[in-house]
């Protein structure tokens, strides 16, 4: 009777251990879930320091480049107020200089003109587009006085270039005439002007006392032909016996 009594008890005991170990474990599983989960919320939370501290470090040295280029800009300003007086008297400068200069490039194109008009008329067309040109380019007011005045000695110094230079091109003998004959011009530098017809049998040369035409003897036509050929570079430099009117003595 009393073993049964203690066998029971014991079970009861055994019974009653197993009912804690359960427990517990339970509990320990509990336990480690909300470790893991608080765990997992201070490595967020680390993140986000992080994150933050990070930014502020950004922020920190945007700051510090701001603060650097408002000095430097603040310097820029304050030599930019002082070079105002400077830039002003230089603009009261240019202003005189203008009205100096542009009654001199009007002038300059004038006589340009002037003498076109009454120069040798090799180039003519070509001569006169020029004029208008220039002139075309001193009313344009997106052009500086700078870029004007260039572009007249430019073509000033096209002009003088003609008497260093032996040219041929091909034109009408006549161009005011629909029915001029083509023929080769041959300029030498500014001291005379020929003309020789395509098939190289008549010759001509320009007369400026009379502004005309003079019909050369044929033997020049070998020499007109052999300068023909040296300006297109066909034959070597060489002397030319070539016909010159000489201009008449103003009295």
């Amino acid at each position: 009777m009393i073993k049964i009594s203690i066998t029971s008890f014991l079970f009861i005991c055994l019974s009653l251990n197993a009912g804690s170990i359960d427990s517990m474990i339970d509990a320990t599983k509990s336990a480690n879930k909300n470790s893991e989960l608080s765990q997992k919320k201070i490595s967020s939370y680390a993140d986000q320091s992080e994150k933050i501290y990070d930014e502020y470090v950004r922020i920190q040295k945007e700051l510090a480049e701001q603060k650097n280029y408002n000095k430097q800009l603040s310097s820029i300003v304050a030599t930019q107020k002082a070079q105002i007086p400077l830039l002003q008297e230089q603009l009261k400068e240019i202003e005189v200089t203008n009205k100096k200069i542009i009654p001199l490039m009007l002038e300059m194109v004038d006589n340009m003109e002037k003498f076109v008009s009454v120069d040798t008329p090799f180039l003519k067309k070509e001569r006169e587009q020029r004029v208008v040109n220039l002139r075309t380019y001193l009313s344009n007011p997106e052009l500086s006085t700078a870029e004007q005045f260039r572009m007249i000695l430019e073509s000033h110094k096209i002009e003088y270039g003609y008497a260093r230079t032996l040219e041929v091109y091909r034109s009408e003998l006549d161009p005011e005439d629909k029915t001029s004959k083509m023929v080769d011009f041959l300029r030498v530098g500014r001291v005379a002007l020929y003309y020789q017809s395509l098939d190289s049998q008549e010759s001509g040369v320009y007369d400026q006392n009379t502004n005309k035409w003079v019909v050369l003897d044929e033997n020049y036509n070998e020499y007109i032909k052999k300068g023909i050929k040296m300006a297109r570079k066909k034959v070597s430099p060489d002397f030319l016996t070539l016909a010159i009117i000489s201009a008449k003595e103003e009295k």
